[in-house]
């Protein structure tokens, strides 16, 4: 799902029980498309890896997630 707030949901999707969530949220981040201006986009650890990072960062969001506890090298 992703959110406005608390109250306002902007998209959201249905996913197998047995679907991995950073794919999932890839496909939803894709789903908004570019950010109009840069907007802050919290994220749970599930989607803190490269490659939703970048995604995320590509299409104009400032990522804030809080690091995997085995997350190795730096974070940008």
């Amino acid at each position: 799902m992703v959110a406005a707030d608390a109250r306002t949901a902007i998209t959201f999707a249905l996913s197998p029980g047995q679907a991995h969530d950073a794919p999932e949220g890839r496909k939803l981040l894709r789903t908004l498309g570019k950010a109009p201006w840069p907007l802050h986009l919290l994220m749970d650890r599930a989607y803190e890896g490269d490659e939703t990072r970048q995604l995320a960062l590509d299409l104009g969001f400032i990522p804030v997630v809080p690091p995997k506890q085995n997350r190795g090298g730096s974070v940008s």
